[in-house]
This record gives C-alpha cells, sequence and structure tokens, in this order.
C-alpha cells in the first residue's frame, strides 16, 4: 500500500462500516522546528498517535496505525464469525454426478431454512428487547431488574411506569398500558443506552446472542461444494433451479442488531431492509432537486426530529457524507450517520395514506440515506429577499448581517483547518437552525486542501456556482481562498438591495471587480473596505479565514461602541 493511501483507505473503511470518522491534531515544539500528532478517532476508539514534519504526514501516519489495529480486530473475529458466512457455488460444473447435486442442493435448502430463521428472529427482535436486555446482563454477569415508578389513570384504563436498573444503574423510564408493554418500552430505552456504552462490542453480542437463540447452527457436516470466506458474501441458489443463483451480502453492523441484506435471498422472495421507515415516522418532505430529496423525520425511539436527505448513490454524495463525518462545528449542519437501501424513499406514493410504500424503481440503483440535522426551511436566500423589501439602509439589518458574516467566517475557518474547500458557498448553501445559529451546509463540491497555503493545487475547474466563483476558479489551480472571494460577495449581498434585471447584473459584476456602489462606501465605510479585501483578484492577496475573522471581531467590538454612544446621545 502507498503512504498517500492510507487516509483515504481510512475514510473507505468509516464509510463502508458507516463508522463516524475524526482526526484530532496538536503540535510540539519551538516554531523552527515543529512536530505535529494526528490521531484517527474511529466511533470514538482513538487509535494510536501519528507523527509527522507537517499535518499531512503527519495525518497519513496516524491513518497508517489505525487501519494497522482495524486489520488486526478484523482478523481476530474472522475466526469467530467464519461460520456465518458461507459460500455455495451455483456452478453445475462442480457436481459430477446426480447425488452431488441432490446433496448440494440439500445444503443450499437447508442454509435458505435457517436464513428464515434469522428473518424471523430478527423481526421478532425488534419487540424483544427484555429478552435482549436479559441477554446482555447474564452475558457480563450483571444484576438487573424493572421498578415500577408509578401508575397513572382511572382503574379501567391504567397506564404503568417502569425502568431498568442494571448494578444500581437507572435508565430511562417506559410507559405502556399493561406491565409488560412498560417493561418493553424500558428495556428498549435502556438497550439504546447500553449500545452508546465505551465498553460495547456488538460482534460479540450478536455471535453470542445468535447462539444461545439456537439461530445458526453448525456446517462442519455441509458437502464439499461448501467453502468458507470471509468477506461477508453469500451466493444461495434456488434448490428448484440450482443454475440461478442469488448473491446477498451478510454484515453487522456496528451500534446497530440489523442483518443487512441488499439482495434476495431467495429467487421469489425479496427483500430488502426498510430502515428509513423502520426508525422513522411523521415523515415530511421539505423539498427537492437535482440531489434528491431532504425529508423532516421523527426518530421512533429518541422522539427527535432529524433532516433525511436522500440522494443517488454517486461520487457527489459519497464526497458530502465522506466530508461530513470529519467535521463538528457549531456553524456547520452536524451530520449523524448514513446508510445505503437499494431504493428510495416514494413520498408520491405515501404522501396522501399512513403507507410508506418502496419500490424498486431502478435495481442497479443504490440510494444513499443521510441523517442530518433539521434546520429552518428558510435559507440566507429568503432572509436577504426578506430584508429587500425593507430599507437598505435599516440598521438592524447591519447589526444582523454584521453577526451572521461572523458566523459564516467561524465556519469556513474551521473547514480550512480540516484542509478542506467547499468551493460553493453562496446564499442557498447557508441554512439556520432551530435556535437562530447560522448553518453552512452542502458539501456536495467539497475538495482536500492538504498543502500548505502558499501552494496553489491542480483542481477540477469550473466547479462551484458560477456568479460566487472566484476568477481562478474558472481554472485548475487555486486553494482554499476561493470561499474567500465568495463570503466576500455574500457579505456584500447581506448588506445592500440588489435590483432585479440588468441594473443587478451591472453592480454585481462591478462588485466582483471591486467596484462598489458610491453609496454603499458613504453608508457602509468599514464593511466597505473589508469586502474589497476579500474580493482581490489575486488570491495571496485576500485574507484567510483566520485573519478575516479577527478583522471582523475587532469591527463587531468598534460597531457595538458607536451604537452605545448613539443610545446614549438620543438619551
Amino acid at each position: 500500500m502507498e503512504p498517500v493511501t492510507y487516509v483515504a483507505k481510512l475514510h473507505e473503511y468509516a464509510q463502508k462500516t458507516r463508522s463516524a470518522l475524526l482526526f484530532e491534531d496538536r503540535s510540539v515544539g519551538p516554531d523552527h522546528d515543529i512536530t505535529f500528532i494526528v490521531r484517527a478517532v474511529l466511533d470514538g476508539k482513538a487509535y494510536p498517535d501519528g507523527v509527522g514534519k507537517n499535518k499531512k504526514e503527519a495525518r497519513q501516519n496516524a491513518a497508517k496505525n489505525a487501519l494497522k489495529c482495524l486489520l488486526e480486530t478484523e482478523h481476530q473475529d474472522s475466526v469467530k464469525t467464519v461460520r456465518l458466512l458461507l459460500l455455495i457455488t451455483a456452478d453445475d460444473n462442480n457436481c459430477t454426478s446426480a447425488q452431488q447435486k441432490e446433496e448440494r442442493n440439500q445444503n443450499v435448502s437447508d442454509i435458505c431454512n435457517k436464513i428464515r430463521r434469522l428473518r424471523h428472529w430478527e423481526k421478532n427482535r425488534q419487540t424483544n428487547f427484555i429478552g435482549l436486555v436479559n441477554h446482555y446482563c447474564q452475558r457480563k454477569r450483571l444484576c438487573h431488574s424493572y421498578i415500577e415508578e408509578r401508575r397513572d389513570g382511572p382503574p379501567h384504563n391504567p397506564v404503568f411506569f417502569y425502568r431498568v436498573v442494571i448494578n444500581n444503574k437507572e435508565y430511562p423510564v417506559g410507559e405502556g398500558n399493561i406491565v409488560k408493554e412498560a417493561k418493553q418500552k424500558a428495556a428498549q430505552l435502556a438497550w439504546s443506552a447500553l449500545q452508546e456504552q465505551s465498553d460495547w462490542d456488538s460482534k460479540v453480542f450478536h455471535i453470542s446472542y445468535f447462539k444461545s437463540s439456537n439461530v445458526l447452527e453448525s456446517h462442519e457436516s455441509s458437502s464439499q461444494s461448501t467453502s468458507m470466506c470471509t468477506s461477508g458474501t453469500i451466493i444461495f441458489t434456488d434448490s428448484s433451479n440450482p443454475s440461478k443463483a442469488q448473491v446477498c451480502s451478510l454484515r453487522i453492523v456496528k451500534k446497530n442488531l440489523y442483518l443487512c441484506l441488499f439482495a434476495p435471498f431467495c429467487l421469489n422472495n425479496s427483500v430488502y431492509l426498510d430502515r428509513f421507515t423502520s426508525e422513522f415516522d411523521s415523515i415530511e418532505s421539505l423539498g427537492s432537486g437535482a440531489f434528491g430529496r431532504v425529508y423532516k423525520a421523527r426518530d421512533k425511539l429518541l422522539k427527535k426530529y432529524y433532516a433525511v436527505k436522500i440522494v443517488c448513490c454517486e461520487e457527489k454524495a459519497l464526497r458530502e457524507v465522506g466530508t461530513l463525518s470529519d467535521l463538528l462545528h457549531c456553524n456547520i449542519v452536524r451530520y449523524y450517520t448514513f446508510w445505503m437501501e437499494a431504493s428510495r424513499y416514494q413520498w408520491e406514493i405515501s404522501a396522501g395514506s399512513n403507507s410508506s410504500t418502496q419500490s424498486l424503481d431502478n435495481s442497479t440503483a443504490k440510494y444513499l440515506y443521510i441523517q442530518m440535522e433539521l434546520c429552518d426551511t428558510k435559507t440566507l436566500k429568503d432572509w436577504i429577499d426578506e430584508k429587500n423589501t425593507q430599507s437598505p439602509q435599516d440598521s438592524k439589518r447591519r447589526e444582523e448581517s454584521l453577526s451572521i458574516a461572523q458566523q459564516i467566517v467561524s465556519g469556513v475557518e474551521y473547514i480550512h483547518s480540516k484542509e478542506h474547500i467547499h468551493r460553493d458557498l453562496k446564499p442557498e448553501n447557508i441554512l439556520f437552525g432551530l435556535d437562530g445559529v447560522v448553518k453552512i451546509g452542502d458539501f456536495g463540491l467539497v475538495t482536500r486542501d492538504d498543502e500548505d497555503d502558499s501552494a496553489l493545487m491542480e483542481r477540477t475547474e469550473n466547479k462551484g456556482t458560477t456568479s460566487y466563483m472566484a476568477p481562478e476558479q474558472r481554472e485548475k489551480n487555486y486553494d482554499r481562498r476561493v470561499d474567500i472571494f465568495a463570503l466576500g460577495l455574500i457579505y456584500f449581498e447581506l448588506l445592500w438591495k440588489l435590483s432585479t434585471g440588468h441594473e443587478r447584473g451591472v453592480v454585481w459584476n462591478d462588485a466582483r471587480s471591486q467596484k462598489l456602489p458610491e453609496d454603499f462606501l458613504q453608508t457602509f465605510p468599514q464593511e466597505n473596505q473589508i469586502i474589497k479585501w476579500m474580493l482581490h483578484e489575486k488570491p495571496e492577496d485576500r485574507p484567510d479565514a483566520r485573519k478575516l475573522k479577527a478583522e471582523l471581531e475587532k469591527w463587531a467590538q468598534t460597531f457595538n461602541v458607536q451604537n452605545l454612544c448613539q443610545e446614549n446621545a438620543t438619551v
């Protein structure tokens, strides 16, 4: 493996296993001889540090160390899980006699029966949280009990409230109309909390629970046509027509008891796990576009609302997921997780009913379901349009624009610190959280910026929205300062009312060349200076995000003092 691929390989592993990947970095030593130290954190688990003379080298070494540990762990796990992963050859040429064919078909039939039992177990597992908690406590040798908190309601229709207590630790209260239902709800809440604990080992639990439930049996007596593998692939054949094979991918997903069967395991019995409609309800469409569709949906267990973006699984979508999983900042739309399904949620079909039907509109397509923080439906573009109906010299607008610009720059500074370039900053891609905090979204065009600030890297040209693109972005050589240019235009648009049609085009083109309106200079002298700084044609003459953030903070302090003096003078 070439060193340059370690980080990419680790990101690929994180995506395939639906794990959250972060890189934590620090540095030691004097300025003239700095040593960078980076460590990879996968699903909260930190791996050995990587050291280097620059961030790139340290990150590569950190990724290398993490991959080495993961490979060792997977080798150990493969010994435990090998009986789950069987490969049955469907080639008739391998069977030289009718007896061998009959034996092979019987083996296939037996395994199909076992998979049906797995399906039955998985279906029952959805409601058997008491059994899951009981087994967990037995395996970990923990004492647990169900405590009745209270009961409400009239005698003919009581409501019971129970909680699980494990080794004197109390878990959330569950309620139900009968005692068993209340205990099941309490067990479900406890089970969810247990999976978030640092010592949770989902793979070991799966195997031990499968065995204790007699779901899986040994296949040591299988015929020679059955060979072992650890790739996670099972090929099943229909016993009535062994020349046809169906491929099924069996995967145990960390922190979730899902058997991810992304293909049918019987010819006439296609099954696709529908995680979206099984885990979420109260689904509402928030909007759609060329990217796909975004839904507001409530997690059934947590009773919390999220935004779920459904897109076709392609390079842009995977890039967005990979970037979001590496970012955690108050001014960036928060990413939680993603998963893949073979179909997309059919809003048009289910919107008029309680049905949550899905259809395989394209059997070769795969769809990414990206679970993110739910934001206000109003974008910064809507905010600007609303302000443009008011006076352009409204002092409130000036104050709010400064606050919005500061929050965007704070988010961009963080993005750049993680060695990314957004490349598509514009008002439509700036959102507001439910608490009003500014959030940068849409990372579909993000790209890496691993080199030093002074180095211009060769990249794909013409990526972004033309009217907000920096001049150099139309070519292949540019760096993170393209985001600063877009920010300058956004800040100008926040403050100044632009008319429609030809006049807007003239003003906008002039602004791109640092020629701001004369009235703008007179009304906003300080902002005029900052924005022109951001709109320099040469990227090296623009400030980086850190300097820009400091300049805006300085201007905010001055602005607040001026406002206070005006208020005192008025009094």
